[in-house]
């Protein structure tokens, strides 16, 4: 009797130890799978980040276009000033405005293609009042010029430029152009085609200024 009672205590023994054993199995299988996901979800969310950060500030400059910065100038001759601005944004313009002119001191805004890259105060007929030569620049380096002159200086208005023969010549042959003022002529430059490539020494036609009935005039010499 006693024998039986040591062998059925045994068996249950070995009965909740295989039990115990299980369900230890289970919950160290339980651990390794939530580890195996958290570690799953780290790295997606790492790859996630490396993707959606954006490219260092130095990268960033470089790959950016060079923008121009806005354009201000104040020109004095004697008792009149002229003052330019221009924003030089992408629908670019510039203003002109006056200090001094004795009747009528206005604003003058005009829209422009390119950058507004200098101004400049000349004197061509030298008749003792001034002129404003305002010059802009596209992104192939076509220069135009916009020019103003003072009516004794009472007011300002606009110099027209008249078309030159070798001009629209060059102009269909290159289309690059660029202004350098003189003393008493305003010179437009073409850089010409050779073998392909921009020659160095361009061709030039030179502009006096003229006064005509109503307004001032640029004239080539032809």
């Amino acid at each position: 009797m006693r024998s039986i009672f040591l062998l059925l205590l045994v068996l249950s023994f070995i009965v909740c130890s295989c039990g115990g054993s299980s369900e230890a199995s289970g919950e160290a299988a339980n651990s390794t799978d939530t580890i195996t996901e958290t570690e799953s979800a780290s790295d997606e969310a790492s790859v996630a980040a490396e993707t959606a950060a954006p490219e260092p500030a130095e990268m960033a400059r470089k790959s950016a276009p060079a923008a121009a910065g806005p354009f201000e100038e104040r020109l004095t001759a004697g008792s009149v000033t002229f003052i330019v601005e221009s924003p030089n944004a992408s629908s670019n313009y510039f203003t002109l405005n006056t200090e001094g002119m004795s009747v009528r001191n206005e604003e003058t805004k005009m829209e422009v293609n390119g950058a507004v890259v200098r101004a400049q105060l000349a004197d061509l007929n030298q008749d003792s009042y001034p002129e404003v030569y305002i010059f802009t620049r596209s992104d192939n380096g076509t220069e135009k010029v916009h020019a103003f002159a003072s009516y004794r200086n009472r007011s300002y208005g606009q110099i027209y430029m008249a078309e030159a023969e070798n001009a629209a010549n060059q102009r269909d042959r290159d289309g690059v152009e660029t202004f350098e003022l003189m003393e008493t002529a305003l010179l437009r430059k073409f850089s010409t085609p050779q073998n392909e490539q921009r020659s160095g020494n361009p061709q030039t036609i030179t502009y006096t200024l003229k006064k005509g009935e109503t307004s001032y005039r640029l004239e080539p010499v032809e």
